[in-house]
């Protein structure tokens, strides 16, 4: 049972093991992991089925480098039950950390509603549901808590995010209202809120933003701060003082996050000097109960976009952005890399069995998307997995977005990601090396896997979309439906970054976004001189 409400059993008394819980969480903290191993061997003679003890050894393995260790102690503590909300909420994460989605869809519903609509567990819960795609899901649990908790303005504001997602943009801003008149400093509240359709010219937030952002302390609320300022400036057509707000912003998230060039460009240099394996033919994944429809390139292509198009098709399912394959590799690795891929999982890939990888990824992806035909699986940074992905899956499809690199990078600049993705897009000067990087392991990608990858242009399909997802259903051999091309009309779910203008027909304005920037941007501009779609 996920749930339990039986207190523990024999060995030491509960508060002795609470006393010994906060002595390897300290252990751990200072890097002495061999304290910390021994105190919780003791724990676990003591307690082995206590949940508490099991999460903490998960951690432990975790930190030690031991994934699948960690990954088979979060499962005994799933089956173990949870007898509080500490504990709710670590087993939440390390079930999301091992993207173990069976047991999570398992657990979550028996979490009972005193847990389930505090407001920190209802975040979790609604942080989690929006990562699997499942924002309707999301917005019932912070409904359900904001009813108990009306003056939280987090909730308020996951709310909103929640009613973006599904497209009910003028309720999502009641909410995100509702969370700055509870909290008028709250920061996500307005950096949802500027994202959203603008009704009319202008801007009525700019003072208030001004404001806040001078008073803001914490660096990662400050960045969100001036992401929100800059918008709302850029869409009131102060350019100027809109480069001034996002280079706050940039500067900002740099202070929050974590990023080295060199160990990127020798990333790259890994993947290009993997041994030339090739993959199978597509033929041969004939009896895989699905085929997957990898959409990949760089953040702010228009991945999301083409998603969303190709959803609209009776035999296209859109899967979202998932981390199946990643979770694979790490499995396969015995290794957590903290973002889509680094260098210890490409060392360890020649002992790899892509057969079990491919497997695994497969058995998991169908598990969620059930008697499909095709699943898409549009993680943009799955361009870094293509050798890997290509020789686990030889049935894939491979669909590779690109835009203009000028107006893909300044989308990327102007965007705050996760602590764990685009880390290299808060310097123009990094952002534009990386995307030289990217654009060359395509081309190395192409070489190696001649005929697998079908590039689509967001240009061409802005200007005709009919002609290019005809191309696009020849690629993946299905017949080609003119519901495609009813974005505006799919009520498919989006939670990504383009969650707004993804419901709009793909169109190209008639000067780039980053026109106005153009002297901001000398460095990118600079740098990405000789690029273009050449594809």
């Amino acid at each position: 049972m996920p749930i339990s409400s039986a207190p523990p059993s024999g060995g030491t008394p509960a508060s002795g093991i609470e006393h010994q819980l906060v002595q390897v969480r300290n252990a751990i903290r200072t890097g002495d992991l061999a304290r910390a191993r021994k105190i919780s061997d003791a724990m676990l003679a003591a307690q082995p089925h206590h949940p508490g003890v099991l999460i903490q050894r998960s951690r432990l393995e975790s930190v030690d480098d031991n994934y699948r260790l960690a990954r088979g102690y979060t499962l005994s503590a799933y089956r173990a039950g949870i007898r509080n909300k500490r504990q709710c909420m670590q087993l939440l994460r390390r079930l999301k950390t091992f993207n173990l989605i069976p047991e999570l869809h398992d657990f979550i519903p028996r979490i009972p509603p005193t847990l389930s609509e505090d407001p920190d567990v209802a975040l979790l819960l609604s942080l989690l549901m929006q990562v699997l795609n499942q924002p309707q899901s999301a917005l019932q649990h912070v409904q359900a808590a904001a009813a108990r908790h009306p003056g939280s303005s987090a909730l308020q504001s996951e709310i909103g995010l929640a009613m973006t997602h599904l497209g009910r943009f003028d309720e999502a801003e009641r909410h995100f209202m509702e969370s700055l008149r509870i909290n008028p400093g709250h920061a996500p509240a307005w950096w949802h809120l500027s994202r959203l359709p603008r009704h009319g010219g202008g801007s009525i937030h700019v003072d208030a933003l001004k404001r806040e952002t001078s008073r803001a302390n914490a660096p990662a609320n400050k960045a969100l701060l001036a992401y929100a300022l800059h918008r709302e400036l850029d869409g009131a057509g102060h350019h100027a003082d809109a480069a001034d707000a996002l280079d706050l912003a940039c500067k900002t998230m740099r202070q929050v996050v974590d990023y080295s060039a060199e160990d990127n460009k020798r990333l790259f240099s890994m993947l290009k000097a993997l041994p030339a394996d090739g993959s199978s033919p597509p033929s041969m994944m004939s009896d895989a109960p699905f085929t997957p429809v990898f959409i990949v390139g760089m953040h702010r292509s228009g991945t999301t976009l083409l998603e969303h198009l190709l959803s609209g098709h009776t035999e296209i399912c859109a899967g979202g952005e998932l981390y199946d394959f990643t979770s694979q590799l790490r499995l396969a690795a015995d290794h957590h890399c903290s973002t889509e891929l680094d260098h210890q999982i490409i060392q360890a890939s020649g002992g790899f069995d892509y057969a079990s990888i491919g497997a695994g990824y497969l058995d998991s992806v169908a598990y969620r998307y059930p008697g499909q035909r095709f699943v898409t699986d549009k993680l943009p940074s799955n361009f870094l997995n293509l050798g890997f992905i290509l020789r686990a899956l030889p049935g894939a499809r491979i669909l590779h977005m690109s835009r203009d690199p000028i107006e893909t990078c300044f989308s990327s600049l102007r965007e705050p990601f996760s602590e764990t993705t685009c880390r290299y897009s808060y310097d123009q000067v990094e952002l534009a090396d990386y995307y030289r990087e990217y654009f060359a392991l395509m081309q190395h990608w192409r070489q190696r896997f001649p005929g697998r990858i079908h590039d689509v242009t967001y240009a061409a399909l802005a200007a005709d979309p009919a002609s290019e997802l005809k191309r696009v259903a020849a690629h993946l051999g299905v017949e080609y439906q003119s519901a495609m091309l009813e974005a505006e009309a799919n009520s498919q779910s989006v939670n990504t970054a383009s969650a707004v203008q993804v419901r709009r027909k793909p169109s190209l304005p008639l000067r780039p976004k980053w026109q106005p920037y153009s002297e901001y941007l000398t460095p990118l501009v600079w740098r990405l001189s000789e690029i273009g779609q050449r594809y």
